[in-house]
């Protein structure tokens, strides 16, 4: 391995490290206020595939929820970018046990993405849970991309979406806006309405998940703000 190349692996290990201690500090620190905690349990017990989802600066909110009520994420798959980034994040996913699936996400539709997307889509239908940010890995923020309709149709998922809110935290300032909790501070979740069934028109079926998206997510915020008052 040449010098350069040990450098990359060094610094991916620790990046992909430091990203899970990020996450357990989170989820061991951290106080979880959850609405509609049962939503989320019902579909940890049925017989369809789940697709967890929510904006991409939520992340470091919502991986520890999925943690704290599934165990370890060894049935999960977790999406994420083929470039740079993936190496650390491929060391952060296997650290939850969970399984890494690297993807071109810049919207290539060569033959080569098309197979990932099957390989994609068959791990999901076998079973296997899905976590995808459906605005990522480089935004716009709150605009979907296809891959997330796609998948559900073909896998035949539910898609459970995910709001969250934290005051006390690191807002990274990107387009994301990517939230990263302080310790021992206090996250507001809000589990929206499993989405059992897209409509027809891809339009119509990506304005219902944004709308969903988006109104948990201002949601989690009037929860949190709500616990204050109580």
């Amino acid at each position: 391995m040449s010098e350069g190349l040990l450098k990359d692996s060094i610094k991916d290990r620790l990046n992909g490290g430091g990203l899970y201690l990020l996450s357990q500090m989170v989820l061991k620190t951290c106080k979880l206020q959850v609405q509609h905690l049962d939503r989320l349990e019902g579909l940890i017990v049925g017989n369809r595939p789940v697709i967890y989802t929510g904006w991409h600066g939520i992340t470091m909110m919502a991986i520890p929820l999925i943690q704290k009520y599934h165990g370890d994420l060894r049935d999960f798959v977790v999406l994420m970018p083929d470039d740079w980034r993936g190496a650390a994040l491929r060391i952060w996913a296997e650290r939850m046990k969970a399984t890494p699936h690297p993807m071109n996400l810049t919207g290539d539709s060569t033959l080569g993405m098309a197979r990932q997307v099957l390989r994609l889509t068959r791990r999901v239908t076998a079973g296997k849970s899905l976590y995808i940010n459906p605005d990522g890995p480089d935004g716009p923020a709150q605009v979907i991309k296809p891959g997330i309709i796609y998948i559900a149709r073909k896998a035949d998922a539910v898609i459970l979406p995910i709001g969250a809110y934290a005051r006390r935290a690191y807002i990274v300032p990107r387009w994301d806006r990517y939230a990263i909790p302080y310790p021992f501070s206090r996250i507001a979740y809000h589990i929206g309405e499993p989405i059992r069934q897209l409509p027809e028109d891809e339009d119509a079926a990506a304005k219902l998940v944004t709308d969903t998206l988006n109104a948990i997510t201002l949601q989690a915020a009037a929860d949190y703000y709500e616990q204050d008052t109580r």
